[in-house]
């Protein structure tokens, strides 16, 4: 899981400093990874601290392929560096089962 959460980080900060020309089924993936690793963090949250918990509730909402939610490009690219920036800070941080190898 805690790779798991790490690629996804890297990945966001690719694209958020990267002027990637990639079709749209390279974002559908990308929002599947990160609401699928931000619910999960979400759910280790839940009982720990419960404003992370909301917080990551949030981010897979915006990351939602389902009911996508469309803004601006530079919108997004703040987005992904702030999604970037918060997994990584909970993956160093974060007193969880994601750093004591759960999941």
């Amino acid at each position: 899981m805690r790779q798991f959460i790490f690629i996804i980080s890297i990945v966001l900060l690719i694209t958020a400093f990267a002027d990637l020309h990639v079709g749209y089924g390279y974002y559908q993936i990308l929002r599947w990874c990160v609401m699928i690793g931000a619910g999960l963090t979400a759910y280790n949250y839940k009982e720990k601290n419960n404003a992370l918990c909301i917080l990551f509730c949030v981010i897979a909402i915006l990351f939602n392929p389902i009911a996508p939610i469309y803004l601006d490009k530079n919108i997004w690219k703040t987005i992904d560096l702030t999604t970037a920036v918060t997994f990584i800070f909970t993956l160093t941080y974060g007193n969880t089962k994601i750093n004591n190898g759960g999941l």
